[in-house]
């Protein structure tokens, strides 16, 4: 699978994976054992390091022409652009992520080749995404009111025990 980021392919030098679980310890007074609380997964975090280079001929992807700075500049594009994009490494499931920094480098003796160190971050949900609406709520309310309505419609039909009846003297 060749390594891309929104489409824009690149060669795929190294890439690593971080995660982990977000961990809370808790120490307490007079106590000799902890308590670890397990607060969920980390947000994955990426880094890699991926290249554009001239291709000896002009093929039918921008990745592999003899002009390595379209390659370049289609990446950066991509790389600077707002909103998450789909990253596709070579060994690994595609991810939805959002790339905080990148570090491009081009050195005159290496000519025709430019090296990406790029960090990426897991994008995840948007919280919002999942917030009631307000057409939630009010029916919501609607609902309730309705419910103890009935519920007190009901307790007022109900005859009373034999017990609770009130004696006369």
């Amino acid at each position: 699978m060749p390594a891309s980021f929104n489409g824009a392919r690149f060669h795929c030098e190294a890439n690593a994976r971080e995660s982990g679980r977000r961990i809370v310890e808790h120490q307490f007074p007079k106590k000799d054992l902890p308590y670890a609380e397990d607060m969920g997964r980390a947000a994955r975090e990426f880094s890699v390091r991926g290249y554009c280079i001239v291709f000896p001929y002009d093929s039918e992807y921008t990745l592999y022409q003899r002009d390595y700075r379209i390659a370049r500049d289609e990446l950066m594009q991509q790389l600077e652009a707002e909103g998450p994009g789909i990253l596709q490494l070579p060994t690994q499931p595609a991810q939805q992520v959002v790339c905080p920094r990148y570090r491009m480098s081009e050195e005159e003796r290496f000519g025709g080749y430019c090296v990406f160190d790029m960090q990426f971050q897991e994008y995840g949900l948007d919280p919002q995404q999942f917030a009631p609406s307000l057409a939630t709520v009010s029916a919501i309310v609607q609902a309730s009111e309705a419910l103890r309505s009935q519920v007190l419609r009901t307790l007022s039909e109900q005859p009373l025990p034999p017990s609770s009846k009130v004696i006369s003297a």
